[in-house]
């Protein structure tokens, strides 16, 4: 393909996965692990109104409220993204969640430029198309990549380090190839640590690989770039747990090692990424990855791969309840799609010699007509849920709901754990996150009684859940009455009373 006409199509796919994410663009961020997200919100406004961020239409008291509530946000990571999108919101001069969401969008093309540069250089045109047409167009990449979170910056972070990686193999002795992959993985894994896991791994796999251990380890800028790769999350760690105290409790809930000998956990693990890629294509992405002809590359990213399992067995819990987690595992799969697509157009071109000259445009055919089918897909799923009336519903339901500050009237069966009532409502629910449907009937009516004693109402707008407990239901038709009702949530007026107000 003349040159001309590759940079003319990489650019056209790069306007079209720019455009497909652009599709409803207003809806509040509720559509992809909405707790996650509206975590990051609630923590960059209350950046922007600590350092004097201005809300022209909202009244002093409720400036104060929203900047005690984003106070409170837990720090698990630094939030560097949302620092960034403070700035921003002071930039334009407005509180206004499409700017993260637009961000979330250039981060990933940004990430797509890495994987378009390493991929052209490593399997050629065919290949890089290959992978760069499932990493802009593949339906979970596109809803992801829309969402306000550090994880999308972490995954495009991935794929500069391993292309920086790979040009400073190249030239070992050369420093400034060696600060570059240092301060660019040191960055990746201060925005999310995890990320040290495969980076750490693959780092170490492409520097042996390309040079002998002794040679690797007497080389004084591999030791620089490992301390600009640790020092930074070192250092974050140091301080949160032992100086500020605050990751001391973040860190209790995460690592649960007992499940590893549970036989469950690997099912729920493959079933994950069976939910988010598919097992045959991610195991396409491992054999693609097989394929790879310059050992280098191929150890580096299958040291890469064995970075992924560590980090899975390692969070154990996440690895199989949160599938925005099978992110740090992108770059991998696209990379070996785009290996495995380089090596199926060879044998299909030499066992077609006859009619090679219809291949090429048959191949570009079915990529465009599989891209048309994702594109079609993620538009669909972008559709599906209609988010917009929840800002001004929070809004208008807290006088009833909660009229009281400092008092928890509402307790919630919610997709995004009250996020959405914290950030728009200013008031903070109690959640209704266990099921009384194994208890025996008078354990069932203790434990549901016990919970719904001091809260007047019930507000369910994750109705999955809530449908899958039929004692629940009874329990409500028997004891409470509908107040609202939508197709989306139900809201119960619950009848106990603690008994200082019967």
């Amino acid at each position: 393909m003349k040159k001309s006409y590759k940079i003319i199509l990489t650019i056209l796919m790069f306007l079209a996965g720019f455009a497909l994410r652009m599709v409803d663009f207003d809806d509040p961020p509720l559509d992809f692990h909405p707790a996650r997200q509206m975590h990051s919100a609630l923590l960059a406004r209350g950046f922007y109104l600590q350092d004097g961020g201005r809300m022209d239409d909202r009244t002093p008291e409720y400036i104060s409220e929203a900047k005690i509530l984003g106070g409170l946000e837990a720090w698990i990571e630094p939030p560097i993204y949302e620092k960034l999108t403070a700035g921003l919101y002071h930039l334009l001069g407005t509180v206004d969640l499409r700017i993260p969401r637009f961000t979330s969008i250039l981060f990933w093309l940004i990430g797509a430029i890495g994987l378009a540069l390493l991929t052209d250089e490593l399997l050629g045109t065919v290949g890089m198309f290959g992978a760069l047409g499932w990493y802009l167009f593949f339906p979970y990449g596109v809803i992801a990549s829309r969402s306000f979170q550090p994880d999308i910056i972490m995954t495009g972070l991935l794929i500069w380090t391993m292309y920086i990686l790979r040009h400073w193999i190249e030239k070992p002795d050369s420093l400034k190839r060696a600060l570059a992959a240092g301060l660019c993985a040191g960055l990746c894994i201060l925005i999310k640590q995890v990320a040290a896991f495969p980076l750490g791994l693959a780092m170490a796999a492409e520097l042996i690989s390309g040079s002998s251990l002794i040679k690797t380890l007497k080389n004084w800028r591999v030791w620089l770039a490992a301390v600009l790769a640790l020092a930074p999350m070192l250092v974050y760690n140091y301080w949160g747990y032992f100086v500020k105290g605050f990751l001391v409790q973040q860190y209790q809930g995460r690592f649960f090692i007992s499940e590893l000998a549970d036989p469950t956990f690997y099912v729920r693990w493959l079933r994950m990424i069976d939910q988010v890629f598919t097992i045959p294509l991610f195991f396409c992405g491992v054999f693609g990855i097989l394929m790879i002809r310059e050992k280098s590359t191929r150890t580096a990213f299958l040291a890469y791969l064995a970075g992924y399992i560590l980090y899975g067995l390692s969070l154990p819990h996440h690895i199989g309840t949160h599938n925005y987690y099978q992110l740090l595992i992108f770059p991998f799969i696209a990379l070996g799609l785009g290996s495995l697509v380089k090596s199926s157009a060879r044998a299909v071109m030499k066992a077609s010699r006859k009619q090679s000259r219809f291949v090429p445009v048959f191949a570009v055919l079915c990529g465009v007509l599989l891209c048309g089918w994702w594109a079609a897909d993620s538009i669909m799923t972008m559709h599906r849920t209609d988010y917009r009336a929840w800002p001004e519903r929070w809004e208008t339901w807290m006088p009833e709901l909660e009229p009281f500050a400092g008092r928890i009237s509402t307790i919630g069966i919610m997709d995004d754990y009250g996020g959405g009532m914290i950030y728009w409502g200013l008031r903070n629910p109690g959640i209704w996150d266990t099921s009384v449907e194994g208890l025996d009937d008078l354990d069932a009516l203790i434990k549901l009684n016990t919970t719904f004693w001091n809260y007047k109402y019930l507000v369910v707008t994750n109705l999955n859940k809530f449908y899958e407990q039929p004692r629940l239901q009874r329990y409500l038709n028997e004891t409470a009455e509908i107040r609202r009702q939508e197709p989306d949530y139900i809201i119960y007026e619950l009848n106990i009373r603690n008994e200082g107000e019967s």
